[in-house]
């Protein structure tokens, strides 16, 4: 079933971690589950991978989770009772005059990142310095002169970059925070050692003195959790994964960038400030299973894996609604390291295991999921629902969360996937049996994929078509009988699209390129497709456009996510794009239609621009028809073919002749749309390529307005005004 993809409220704030947590907007669980009410007083969330998950779930229901990521734990408590303001204030204030080495921790930190000014030579801390991986060196430094001002982004010198690289306490720092995590005899150890090596050494000598110092200092509980807070943004802001400039918004593997930010970690702490200031949450947190059954506003944590959670669940476990985990070997490392630091080894044991994995790939994520929802389907009953948000929804993760599952016995009921943007909803039951189906998986595969492009009725990335197909064969539940075959079930997936895809088939690739995972995808013979699936979004947004009253962005994106359901939800760009073609935006944000878009002003609009057309054709001495198009024609031939449109839906266009010379004419409000179009459909590049126009209404009014044009003159000019581009000066001829 193709469910509506429920839109949220993107986070005005970026939060602790939240490059690492799973981006799962604001409102976006609550609006789904509003809409999708589940047989269930309580509900599960067994990975706890996302707070606002958690949180959303336990408002509309009440709920369970099993966090045993600690540093998730950590994050997810703060959401549910922040750390007041005063109180992060107060831990930097009692860190910042903290005594170390003669002098106030604050000064010593700073200290450690000193240069010297360009302008005047005086000496400054500077805000970052940014490293070459392969120098083994910093290479640029930025700062702001405490004494003449001077603000600068320049060349480290010699001194720079003796300081950052040798200092006595760099080798005993390393050493402790090796032992902190692992001991002489743990195993893991060679393990922790490698994952420091993300971090500069000044980088893991600065964190460590203030770890110790945090240590040393019995802060009282309130203020010990607000140095904590800090502390473990400052903990991900020095390590090497932070690009320059910034290439890996979610970074995946535990390996520094090329180019890499080393923070200057007292300004780290200093903006960690800002970063845990959160509005208190209407939800009220109890620990499981403790706290029973959970009502409506409460979260119970469950500090612990699922395999330890499954012990403490009721005969009948109710509805579960999680966050798809997604491997991070960065994140789950890091993590790992920063509970061992901050709360001792015990704190981190959980997820200790992850030390010594160093590459997660999608067939074993799929085992993952599928020994996680064996445990959790014998606690569930035939038909109870598994609501499943994948975030960071790739093709290979929505194959092992359809494969995983099947597999563990629940059958796929619906979904909503946004794949532009990589967000998606899936809705599973349990199932007490597996139907007969011996139909070939690769024809089914293929079907799927090709009923998809008619539908959409526009060129598709590899993405679209590898999730019809995965889809397909998750709904006839075909998945599970993957894992009997010797080779990797998610391998096979990827072979059997490589050959649906193949030259000679179906589709048709439309640009050259050398990964089938790139790159659109069309059908050899698309009679017949349904409307471009951009110009039904674009229907969409003007359909909910008034001129006398305003619209949110989300109310128009919730209207065009229930319209065109499934995978054919209309991404975030697309509706924006339409938006701004038809309406201005207020002050509040809300956005109305804009007074020429008025169905009479257009009208009258599209009346004059016609007339005016029709001018220049008898102007110009050829014989004009009007009819749907207005054609010109000489001697029997047909000279060029204007069509007059109010929108930017070019279906139009690419049925056409190129031989009639089509042009296509638009109000000039449509060019940011129509190049958006043109950016995700190589079809109407190449009728453009191939000789035909779009034209803005300003233009054909500009050349009827020259008395001195001429036949020859307008073929040459027609086309120097196209959408997208600015108003240009036409030229003196």
């Amino acid at each position: 079933m193709d469910l509506a993809f429920p839109p949220g409220v993107p986070r005005a704030t970026s939060g602790p971690l939240a490059r690492f947590l799973p981006p799962i907007e604001e409102e976006a669980v609550l609006r789904f589950l509003d809409g999708h009410r589940l047989p269930a007083r309580w509900v599960l969330d067994p990975f706890g991978a996302s707070p606002t998950l958690a949180i959303e779930a336990a408002r509309a229901h009440g709920a369970v989770a099993a966090v045993s990521n600690p540093v998730v734990r950590f994050v997810l408590e703060h959401r549910l009772r922040p750390i007041q303001h005063g109180e992060l204030r107060s831990a930097l204030a009692t860190l910042a005059s903290a005594p170390k080495d003669g002098s106030r921790l604050e000064r010593f930190l700073l200290d450690l990142y000193r240069t010297e000014c360009s302008r005047c030579g005086a000496g400054t801390s500077a805000d970052q310095f940014v490293w070459d991986r392969e120098a083994q060196a910093p290479v640029v430094k930025s700062y702001v002169c405490g004494v003449c001002h001077h603000a600068a982004e320049e060349p480290t010198s010699d001194d720079d970059r003796v300081r950052a690289l040798s200092s006595p306490g760099y080798a005993l720092a390393r050493a402790w925070a090796v032992e902190r995590a692992a001991p002489a005899d743990d195993p893991d150890r060679e393990h922790v050692e490698d994952a420091l090596g993300v971090y500069p050494a000044r980088a893991i000598y600065a964190l460590v003195v203030v770890l110790q110092k945090v240590d040393q200092l019995a802060l009282p509980p309130p203020l010990r959790r607000a140095a904590e807070a800090l502390l473990l943004s400052a903990c991900d802001a020095a390590n090497g994964l932070w690009g320059y400039p910034e290439t890996r918004v979610r970074p995946k593997q535990l390996t520094a960038s090329p180019r890499f930010r080393e923070v200057n970690v007292w300004r780290a702490l200093e903006r960690a400030l800002d970063e845990w200031a959160v509005e208190p949450t209407v939800v009220e947190p109890a620990v499981w299973p403790e706290s029973g059954p959970p009502a409506p506003g409460v979260l119970a944590v469950f500090a612990g894996p699922i395999r330890e959670l499954d012990d403490t669940l009721p005969r009948e476990t109710p509805a579960i609604v999680t966050a798809l985990p997604r491997p991070n070997q960065a994140f789950w490392t890091l993590s790992a390291l920063w509970a061992s630091w901050l709360w001792g080894r015990e704190a981190a044991a959980p997820i200790r295991m992850v030390l010594r994995r160093r590459r997660y790939d999608w067939t074993w994520h799929a085992a993952a999921l599928r020994g996680a929802f064996l445990a959790l389907a014998r606690r569930q009953t035939a038909g109870a629902p598994v609501v499943g948000f994948l975030p960071e929804a790739e093709p290979g993760f929505l194959a092992a969360a359809l494969a995983g599952l099947d597999a563990a016995g629940y059958r796929l009921r619906g979904h909503a996937l946004r794949l532009n943007e990589g967000q998606g909803v899936l809705v599973w039951e349990a199932a007490s049996h597996r139907p007969r189906d011996d139909d070939p998986l690769p024809p089914m595969m293929e079907q799927a994929a090709e009923r998809v492009l008619r539908d959409y009725g526009e060129p598709g990335s590899y993405a679209l078509l590898h999730a019809a197909a995965v889809l397909e064969l998750a709904r006839r539940r075909r998945l599970a009988e993957l894992w009997e075959a010797d080779d990797p079930p998610l391998t096979r997936l990827t072979d059997e699209m490589e050959r649906i895809l193949a030259p000679g088939g179906r589709f048709e690739r439309l640009e050259p390129r050398v990964e089938p995972e790139s790159g659109h995808y069309w059908l050899v013979d698309p009679v017949p497709a349904a409307a471009p699936h951009a110009d039904r979004v674009e229907r969409i947004v003007l359909e909910a456009l008034s001129p006398t009253s305003e619209s949110s962005l989300l109310e128009v994106e919730a209207r065009c996510c229930d319209a065109l359901r499934g995978l054919h939800t209309p991404d975030r760009r697309l509706i924006h794009a339409c938006l701004a073609s038809y309406a201005t935006q207020s002050e509040s944000g809300g956005w109305r239609l804009r007074p020429e878009d008025e169905p009479e002003t257009r009208h009258r609009d599209l009346e004059d621009v016609r007339r005016l057309i029709r001018g220049l054709g008898a102007r110009f001495g050829y014989q004009v028809a009007d009819g749907e198009d207005i054609v010109w024609r000489e001697g029997g031939r047909t000279a060029y073919r204007f069509h007059v449109q109010g929108t930017a839906a070019l279906a139009r266009a690419l049925a056409l002749p190129l031989q009639d010379v089509p042009v296509i004419v638009v109000p000039g409000g449509r060019a940011l749309l129509i190049a958006e179009k043109e950016r995700r459909d190589p079809r109407l590049r190449a009728w453009q390529e191939a000789g035909g126009r779009i034209v803005k209404f300003r233009h054909i009014r500009r050349l009827a307005g020259d008395p001195a044009l001429t036949p020859v003159d307008f073929a040459a000019r027609l086309g120097i005004d196209p959408p997208g581009h600015e108003d240009p000066q036409l030229p003196l001829l």
